[in-house]
């Protein structure tokens, strides 16, 4: 890629795109009346669909992580590529704490205030 700069932010535009579309999920679920139906253990379609949604991000931010990883070459890159590869590294790591601590409501908050 001809912009290195891009890739280091990669990771945090698959979390604001998941961001965006949990908090859209939820809304729309819950003017529609997704969280009022029982249904075992997700005590509501719309609870399951916002944890499938969390589990998707995980595995896109990890996919990037392993993208990422793979890409870099360490041994004929010059030393600002060796650097700019590991912030890479370390960027998407943050991501994925960013994922888990963001998220994380979705199983067990009360969906919708009213």
């Amino acid at each position: 890629m001809r912009h290195p700069l891009l890739l280091l932010i990669l990771a945090f535009v698959v979390w604001s795109g998941t961001f965006l579309l949990v908090y859209a999920t939820q809304a729309t679920g819950c003017s529609l009346g997704w969280h009022n139906n029982d249904i075992a253990f997700w005590r509501s379609p719309l609870r399951f669909i916002l944890i499938v949604l969390v589990v998707i991000s995980f595995v896109a931010i990890l996919g990037t992580l392993a993208w990422l990883r793979r890409r870099h070459k360490p041994a004929a890159a010059l030393e600002t590529s060796t650097f700019l590869g590991q912030v890479k590294t370390y960027v998407t790591i943050a991501a994925i704490f960013s994922t888990a601590f963001c998220f994380a409501g979705v199983f067990w908050l009360t969906l919708c205030p009213l």
